[in-house]
C-alpha cells in the first residue's frame, strides 16, 4: 500500500453565513451537525469539540490536523472506497465540450483538433480514508502510460465499473467495462474518428453515453460536438437518442429514472449563454429544459448530479470559453430557473456576483461578453459528488467531494491554456465553510478527478420506452399558444395566431479552413450576417380558435416553432429546438409558459386533441416536407427583387444610391443582402422598426411577441403599403416575410467550394490578391464595420461596378484590382458558389472527409435500428478494431 497524506488549503475565503471559511466556527458547526445526524456512527465528536476549544489559532498546524481528522471521519467518507481518475488536465481549449481532441479533426488554426490532444498518462485508482485522515491508495485498476481514462461509473451492484479510455494519440475514446473481482476488462465500443465518453449505467441494463457518432460541428467555429446514445450492456445496438444540433454531454442518472445532462444549442441566439441543464427519458423522449439557458451568465452549467434525498442538484457554473470547471453550486429549481436566487450554496461564495440576474438585462446584447465572467473566479472546481448513504440513496446535501485547482485561478487558467501542469486535488467541502484536501498526487501533470464510491446503490425505476422504431414520425400538441409568462405573449389577442410554422435548424456538418466571417460569432465559413444557423421550412399547421394545435412531425428532427398570424407573419418564435422520437407524442402548455407549470385548467379539452393530428403543409411551391430544401436567400428571395425592384434599385439609379437591391455576387454574400443587412445595423438592438429587424445572434432572454421579424421590418411595411407601382403577388410577399421571420438567413449550405466563400482565394497567389482587393480590410471586424457605414465593397458579377474601384486613386492599381475581380468572376462562372445553386455538395477535401464519416456513422445507426426491430444484435465497427476482448 502507498500512504498519501493530503494537505489542507488555508486560503482566505469570503463569509459563508456567519462563519469565516476554514475557521473555528465553521469546524464547530460541521462537527455538531455530524454528531447530531449520525450519533454513535460519529463517536469522537466530543473529543473534537474539546480539542477545538483548546485551540486559539485557526491557521496553526494543530487546527489543520484536527479539521482534517474530524471531517474525514464523516461516516460516509470513511465508509466507502473511492474510485478516482488520475490524469493531466485537459488542454484549455475553446470551451467545456472540447475535451476529446478527436482524430480526423486537425486543421489550420484550430483550437480543438487532434494536434492539441496531449497525455502524460492516466489511470483509475481506488483510495480509502483512514481514521487519522490519511488516504491509502489501495489499488490501480487500469493504467495507460500514453493515454487517458475518464468518466467512471459504478454498476448498481457495485461489482463492475464503466469508463472511457483512450490508449494513445492514435486511438480515440471508447467505452470499457471492468469486473472488479477478476479485473477482467472488455471493450464495449469501437470505431475510428469517434469519441465515446460520459457513460452511465441504466436500471434496465442499458448504457447511455455521449458520442460523436453523429458528427456535427460547433456552428460558431469548427469543434466536434457530441450527442446522447444508448446501447445494450454488452455494447450492441448503439442508437442515437438525442438530436440537438450541437452537444449533449455530462450525463447523470436521476432518482426517478430520467437522465440529467448538459446541452449546448443556440438557435437564433448568441452562442455563449446557451449551455444549460436538460433532462430526457432513457429512450430519448421528452427532452426538457431543467435549468438555465435564458441568462448571459453562467456561460456553462455541467457535471450536474441530483443530491440523493433532496430535490436539489449539485453542479458546476462556468464560462463559455474555458474548461469544464468553475464554481461549485447547489441549486434548487423550485426557487427559480435563472439568476442567483436558486443557488443555495456556492463555492467560492464570490461566484454569486458573476451570475446574471433574471431580469431584462438578458433581453439585449449589451452584456454579451458576460458569458465568460466565471473565468474571473478566485477558485475552480470540477467533478462534484454529493457525500451520502449510497446504499439507501439519502443523507446528502451537506458534504461534497470535488476536484479543485490548488494553484490559484490565474496560474491554473494560464497553465491549462499552455498545457503546463495544473495541480488539482480531491477536496471535501461542506456547507458550513470548511474545505480540506482529501487526495492529491505529487507528480507533475497528474491530478485526481471524478471521485465516485465503489458501492452498491439502489436502482431507480425503469421508465418504459414509448418509441416505436417502425414509424418515421411523432406528434406534438400545444395546449394554448396564448399562454405565456410575463410579457412573452403580451399584446397578442385571442384569434391572432392562425398557424404554427415548423422550421428545422439543421446541424453543421461541414466547414472550410481559412477566412472567417462574423460579427459576434466566428462563421467558418460564412452563413449569414450575424447568425450561425441555416433553416429549412418544413411546413405549417393550423391553430384552433382556443389556441390549441396538434400535428405530426418528422421523427428525430431538431425543429423550432414559429407562431404566425393570418398573413403568415411571425408573432412569436421559439429560439431553441425540440425533437420527437418515432411514435412519441409530446406536448407543451403554450408559447413560453412557465417551465414548472402544469397544463392549464382554462383549456382542459383542447379542440385540436379532439381530431387526428394535422399534417405539415409544405411552404409555397415545395413539393413535400421531405423535399424541403434549406432556405437560401439568392434563390428564394432575390428573384422577387429582380422581378420588381432592381430596375430602380441598381447601380447608377437614384433608388440604387439609397438601397442597392442588385443580385450580383459580393463577398461573402450578394449585393442586396449585404446592403439590406448593413443598413439594419451590426446586431439586434431591440423591437424598434429597422429596415430588416431580425434577431440574428440574439440575446438569451425570452423576448416579447412582435419583438423582431417581419412585423418590425420597414421593408415589409413599405411593400405591404405599396411602393410606387410595385405590386407583389401573395407568394412573392410571403417569400420576403418568410425570409425575415426565419431570421434573415443567407446561405442554405454549410459546404463551401471556396475558402471563406471567396473565389479570390482560389486564384494563384490568392491571399496576396485578396489584400490588394480588400484594401487591408480582410479582417472580419474591419469589413463588417465598413459595410455598415458604406455598404458592399466588391462585385464579382459585374466587377467594373465594384465600389472598391472608386476608392483607388492610382490608375495602375485600380486596373490591377479590376483584373483580379474579373479573374475571380471567371472562376465563379465555371464553378458556382453555394448561394447560386443552394446545393450542399461537399467539394473541399475537409468537407468530403466530414461527409464520409457522417455517412459511415449514419449507416451504422440505421443498421442498429434495424437490428433492434428484428430482435438481433449488431456491434458497430467492432470488426475494424484491433483491441477486442
Amino acid at each position: 500500500m502507498v500512504l498519501i497524506m493530503g494537505i489542507v488549503g488555508c486560503g482566505v475565503f469570503p463569509m459563508r453565513g456567519n462563519a469565516q471559511e476554514n475557521s473555528k466556527a465553521s469546524l464547530r458547526a460541521a462537527v455538531e451537525h455530524l454528531s447530531e445526524t449520525y450519533g454513535n456512527a460519529y463517536p469522537k465528536a466530543d473529543e473534537y469539540l474539546q480539542r477545538l476549544e483548546n485551540l486559539t489559532d485557526a491557521a496553526s498546524p494543530a487546527f489543520t490536523n484536527l479539521q482534517r481528522e474530524a471531517l474525514l471521519n464523516h461516516p460516509y467518507v470513511k465508509k466507502y472506497e473511492w474510485l478516482v481518475e488520475v490524469r493531466n488536465q485537459y488542454w484549455g481549449s475553446h470551451g467545456p465540450i472540447n475535451t476529446m481532441f478527436q482524430n480526423g479533426d486537425t486543421h489550420k488554426g484550430d483550437l480543438a483538433g487532434i494536434k492539441h490532444w496531449h497525455s502524460h498518462g492516466g489511470r483509475l485508482e481506488v483510495i480509502s480514508v483512514q481514521d487519522d485522515g490519511s488516504v491509502v491508495r489501495k489499488a490501480v485498476l487500469a493504467e495507460e502510460p500514453q493515454g487517458t481514462l475518464r468518466d467512471a461509473d459504478v454498476s448498481f451492484d457495485g461489482k463492475k465499473i464503466l469508463y472511457s479510455m483512450r490508449r494513445n494519440k492514435a486511438d480515440d475514446y471508447h467505452l470499457y467495462e471492468m469486473e472488479l473481482e477478476t479485473g477482467k476488462v472488455r471493450q464495449l465500443t469501437f470505431g475510428s474518428m469517434i469519441s465515446d465518453v460520459d457513460p452511465i449505467y441504466m436500471p434496465d441494463g442499458k448504457i447511455i453515453f455521449s458520442s460523436t457518432r453523429d458528427p456535427k460541428f460547433c456552428q460558431c467555429n469548427r469543434h466536434i460536438s457530441n450527442n446522447l446514445f444508448a446501447m445494450e450492456g454488452d455494447g450492441a445496438n448503439i442508437q442515437q437518442i438525442s438530436f440537438n444540433g450541437l452537444a449533449d454531454f455530462h450525463s447523470s442518472l436521476m432518482p426517478d429514472g430520467r437522465v440529467l445532462y448538459s446541452r449546448w444549442e443556440y438557435v437564433d441566439r448568441h452562442f455563449g449563454p446557451s449551455l444549460g441543464l436538460w433532462t430526457t427519458n432513457p429512450d430519448g423522449t421528452r427532452h426538457a429544459l431543467f435549468m438555465g439557458n435564458n441568462a448571459w451568465s453562467p456561460g456553462f452549467m455541467g457535471d450536474a448530479r441530483v443530491i440523493p434525498g433532496t430535490d436539489q442538484v449539485v453542479c458546476i457554473y462556468g464560462a463559455c470559453h474555458d474548461l469544464p470547471w468553475g464554481a461549485l453550486a447547489v441549486v434548487d429549481r423550485s426557487k427559480g430557473l435563472e439568476g442567483p436566487e436558486p443557488v443555495i450554496h456556492m463555492w467560492p461564495e464570490a461566484g454569486r456576483k458573476l451570475i446574471s440576474p433574471d431580469d431584462e438585462s438578458n433581453m439585449d446584447m449589451k452584456n454579451r461578453w458576460h458569458i465568460d465572467k466565471f473565468r474571473n473566479l478566485p477558485a475552480r472546481y470540477e467533478d462534484p459528488y454529493p457525500v451520502h448513504n449510497v446504499e439507501q440513496g439519502n443523507g446528502g446535501g451537506y458534504f461534497f467531494l470535488v476536484a479543485k485547482a490548488l494553484d490559484g485561478p490565474l496560474v491554473a487558467y494560464k497553465n491549462a491554456r499552455k498545457k503546463d501542469p495544473v495541480n488539482m486535488a480531491i477536496m471535501l467541502v461542506d456547507v458550513f465553510g470548511n474545505e480540506v484536501v482529501l487526495y492529491e498526487v505529487k507528480t507533475p501533470h497528474q491530478s485526481p478527478y471524478g471521485p465516485v464510491p465503489l458501492a452498491a446503490r439502489p436502482k431507480p425505476p425503469v421508465i418504459p420506452s414509448s418509441v416505436d422504431l417502425s414509424r418515421d414520425h411523432g406528434s406534438l400538441y400545444v395546449n394554448d399558444v396564448y399562454l405565456g409568462t410575463d410579457d412573452e405573449m403580451a399584446g397578442v389577442k385571442r384569434g391572432d395566431i392562425k398557424y404554427l410554422r415548423i422550421v428545422e435548424a439543421p446541424p453543421r456538418r461541414m466547414w472550410s479552413e481559412g477566412q472567417i466571417w462574423g460579427i459576434d460569432a466566428a462563421q467558418v465559413t460564412a452563413m449569414n450576417w450575424n447568425l450561425t444557423n441555416n433553416k429549412r421550412i418544413l411546413g405549417d399547421v393550423p391553430v384552433e380558435a382556443d389556441g390549441s394545435a396538434y400535428f405530426n412531425l418528422p421523427a428525430d428532427t431538431f425543429v423550432q416553432i414559429l407562431a404566425l398570424d393570418e398573413n403568415k407573419q411571425m408573432v412569436q418564435a421559439m429560439r431553441s429546438g425540440t425533437v420527437v422520437r418515432p411514435g412519441e407524442t409530446q406536448g407543451c402548455i403554450g408559447c413560453h409558459e412557465n417551465r414548472r407549470d402544469a397544463p392549464s385548467a382554462s383549456n382542459p379539452f383542447p379542440k385540436a386533441m379532439q381530431r387526428p393530428p394535422s399534417q405539415l403543409e409544405p411552404w409555397l411551391d415545395t413539393p413535400s416536407v421531405e423535399e424541403a430544401k434549406p432556405f437560401n436567400y439568392l434563390t428564394d428571395v432575390q428573384p422577387v427583387f429582380d422581378q420588381h425592384c432592381v430596375s430602380c434599385h441598381d447601380y447608377g439609379t437614384e433608388g440604387g444610391r439609397v438601397l442597392n437591391l442588385a443580385g450580383d455576387l459580393s463577398l461573402p454574400f450578394n449585393v442586396s443582402y449585404t446592403e439590406l443587412m448593413a443598413k439594419s445595423g451590426l446586431r439586434y438592438d431591440g423591437p424598434a422598426e429597422k429596415l430588416v429587424n431580425s434577431v440574428q445572434d440574439g440575446p438569451p432572454g425570452v423576448l416579447p411577441a412582435y419583438a423582431w421579424g417581419s412585423h418590425r421590418s420597414r421593408l415589409v411595411r413599405i411593400l405591404q403599403k405599396g411602393h410606387y407601382n410595385v405590386k407583389l403577388s401573395e407568394d412573392e410577399m410571403h417569400r420576403i416575410i418568410s425570409w425575415i421571420d426565419v431570421n434573415a438567413v443567407y446561405y442554405g449550405a454549410y459546404a463551401s467550394s471556396y475558402n471563406g466563400r471567396n473565389p479570390i482565394l482560389a486564384l494563384e497567389n490568392g491571399w496576396n490578391k485578396q489584400k490588394k482587393v480588400m484594401l487591408g480590410m480582410e479582417n472580419r471586424k474591419k469589413i463588417a464595420d465598413f459595410y455598415v457605414e458604406h455598404g458592399h465593397l466588391i462585385n464579382f458579377t459585374r466587377p467594373a461596378l465594384s465600389p472598391v474601384l472608386e476608392m483607388i486613386s492610382d490608375d495602375a492599381e485600380r486596373s490591377e484590382v479590376l483584373a483580379i475581380l474579373q479573374e475571380a468572376s471567371a472562376v465563379l462562372a465555371e464553378n458556382p458558389r453555394e448561394d447560386q445553386t443552394n446545393s450542399n455538395v461537399a467539394q473541399s477535401e475537409i468537407d468530403r472527409h466530414n461527409k464520409a464519416r457522417y455517412i459511415a456513422n449514419r449507416t451504422a445507426n440505421q443498421l442498429a435500428v434495424k437490428a433492434i426491430r428484428e430482435g438481433r444484435k449488431v456491434y458497430p465497427f467492432k470488426e475494424q478494431c484491433p483491441h477486442t476482448d
